[in-house]
């Protein structure tokens, strides 16, 4: 291995927009794990017309590229200046003629590739029939450059191309421990997420509606963190069902404000509404999140990572069903105020969730 070899992470997208934080978070970890195993990382993403070269957030070369054959012929110039000799892409979907001859130059350059999907099968998020028959014509020629992929879903290949079955990482050293609290009537949920329609929250703040119309032991508050093309639904929502003395959408939160809230939150709420993308399988960050700061949480599919019948979750129905305030309730009676189960939470995320366990078979493949 040359000192001078780099190693290239490509982006298909803007992480620098506000709402696509949790995706920087996870390229940045993902990245750094690389950099610890090759000479050099380096990040390349397109945005607004312009490719950039990043040393992980610092820019070091940025282009002009109005189109996206222009975006990846800057690619292809920078890979050969600084020697790139591993790519690991995400994301670069849906496929087309102009994405396969970016792949095949890159193979004649010798480089090592590795392809990540992000959501697989991804055919539910595509809106435009034209790109989705494109895709559909074109992807299976992938396999002729690309022998590894990535994939958060339980499959043992895609488009013929063998599959290593990742599950999203946390850095355990971003997410403190939550604060231990004591039983009391009032039960905070919590979702931390970018509102898109495969949440599917409204199953929430309709189990709420529910709730409400009867007598109630506890009183259940629900605390919205993110932006979102759901917001206004979900908003819409809250006000037809008169829960505003319950739901609090506070906006996108970071830092120690974040941690606030992590550490007021009785239940996390996992996404609920994969079955709109046909979803079965999934690892989402947010359930990892949950789990190393000792949060409890309820999901609503079958996650890679967990059981469902661990002591700190709940897994409900993969469908439209509101959620039941019953649920939340036991989940809450049965780890409030729980150190160990907190203790256990936290060594299980540390030994199966870190992005340097995660990705250990792919740095394999590609060294």
């Amino acid at each position: 291995m040359n000192s001078s070899d780099s190693f290239f992470y490509l982006v298909n997208e803007n992480i620098n927009i506000s709402g696509y934080i949790g995706v920087k978070t996870k390229i940045l970890s993902q990245a750094s794990v690389f950099a610890k195993h090759f000479p050099r990382v380096l990040i390349a993403y397109y945005a607004n017309g312009i490719a950039y070269l990043c040393d992980m957030e610092i820019v070091i070369e940025k282009k002009l590229a109005l189109s996206r054959v222009e975006c990846f012929a800057v690619f292809l110039n920078w890979m050969s200046i600084y020697q790139c000799k591993w790519v690991y892409i995400r994301c670069l979907i849906p496929a087309s003629r102009i994405y396969i001859d970016f792949l095949k130059k890159m193979h004649e350059k010798g480089v090592k590739a590795v392809l990540e999907y992000p959501t697989y099968p991804y055919e539910g998020e595509i809106q435009d029939e034209a790109v989705l028959r494109e895709d559909r014509f074109y992807r299976d020629e992938i396999k002729k450059y690309i022998s590894l992929v990535t994939v958060y879903s339980l499959v043992p290949n895609i488009y013929g191309i063998n599959a290593h079955v990742l599950q999203n990482g946390v850095r355990v050293e971003d997410n403190p421990v939550r604060s231990i609290k004591k039983k009391s009537n009032k039960i905070i949920m919590l979702a931390v997420a970018n509102f898109y329609f495969h949440h599917g929250y409204e199953r929430v703040l309709e189990g709420m509606r529910n709730y409400y119309q009867n007598k109630h032991e506890y009183e259940i508050y629900f605390d919205m963190i993110g932006e979102g093309s759901e917001r206004r639904y979900y908003e819409y929502l809250v006000k037809k069902y008169s829960l505003q003395k319950y739901v609090s959408f506070l906006g996108i939160q970071s830092g120690g404000s974040l941690d606030n809230y992590y550490n007021r939150a009785d239940i996390g709420v996992a996404p609920l509404g994969l079955h709109k993308c046909n979803t079965v399988y999934s690892a989402p960050i947010k359930t990892r999140e949950y789990c190393v700061r000792g949060i409890p949480f309820i999901y609503g599919y079958s996650d890679i990572g967990f059981t469902g019948d661990e002591p700190f979750v709940i897994r409900i129905s993969n469908d439209s069903v509101p959620l039941d305030m019953d649920v939340v309730i036991a989940l809450y009676e049965r780890t409030v105020g729980r150190v160990d189960l907190v203790h256990d939470m936290r060594k299980l995320a540390e030994e199966k969730f870190t992005w340097d366990v995660l990705l250990r078979q792919v740095i394999g493949y590609l060294k």
